[in-house]
């Protein structure tokens, strides 16, 4: 029998209850999977996160088993870059980040997903979409065929990037929101929820409607 894969989830309540969720289905379809624990700032030491205990700071990442793989599920929808710059700053190298797939994704042929990165129940990723390093695609998205997601991007659940469709670093794509065929959505920028962007959307600038227009 493989020896189970230990999942530390940085995080607290919310995001970090879906990715916990992730690895508990992943365990009952034969993963050899289970979650180790919270590293969470706020907390006590020992107190439970949903069924699970925190068992240690963020920081102290570092002082868990060496077998002990890490996922991230800090957001805040606005601080997108200070997020990226918290979990860089962390300084976990990529052998120590664990990739979770959801068993009922659609994972197409040739498609890459990076280290740290979380793809939730029933995403679809066609053929030749790519998702880059700690970025989350939540229940329900599409991505398009050749569809290219960055690294630590939230892609809310239902969304649609359509083909050829870009999401840069850091930029957060709201529930049930559509990327048009070959648009860009810049570095950290946001696509409210429900919009539809038929164009390029600006790096750190927010867009909301349909068709979506600037509001910041």
């Amino acid at each position: 029998m493989s020896e189970i894969k230990r999942i530390a989830i940085i995080g607290g309540s919310g995001n970090g209850r879906v990715i916990a969720q992730v690895v508990e289905d992943m365990a009952k379809a034969g993963h050899d999977i289970e979650v180790a624990g919270f590293l969470n700032d706020h907390e006590p030491i020992g107190s439970l996160i949903g069924e699970y205990k925190v068992i240690g700071r963020p920081s102290e990442w570092n002082a868990l088993d060496p077998d002990v793989k890490i996922v991230f599920a800090l957001l805040t929808v606005g601080k997108m870059e200070e997020r990226s710059e918290l979990l860089s700053a962390l300084e976990v190298p990529e052998a120590r980040l664990a990739t979770l797939i959801h068993p009922t994704a659609v994972v197409g042929s040739g498609v890459s997903v990076g280290k740290g990165s979380v793809i939730c129940s029933h995403v679809t990723c066609q053929p030749g979409s790519s998702i880059g390093s700690n970025s989350i695609v939540r229940a329900g998205a599409n991505l398009g065929h050749d569809a290219e997601v960055s690294d630590f991007v939230d892609i809310g659940p239902n969304c649609t990037l359509c083909g050829y469709s870009k999401v840069a670093k850091g930029a957060h794509v709201a529930p049930n929101s559509v990327v048009r065929d070959s648009v860009s959505v810049g570095e950290f920028g946001v696509l409210s929820a429900g919009s539809v962007a038929l164009k390029d959307i600006e790096a750190r600038t927010v867009w909301i409607g349909n068709p979506a227009r600037r509001v910041k």
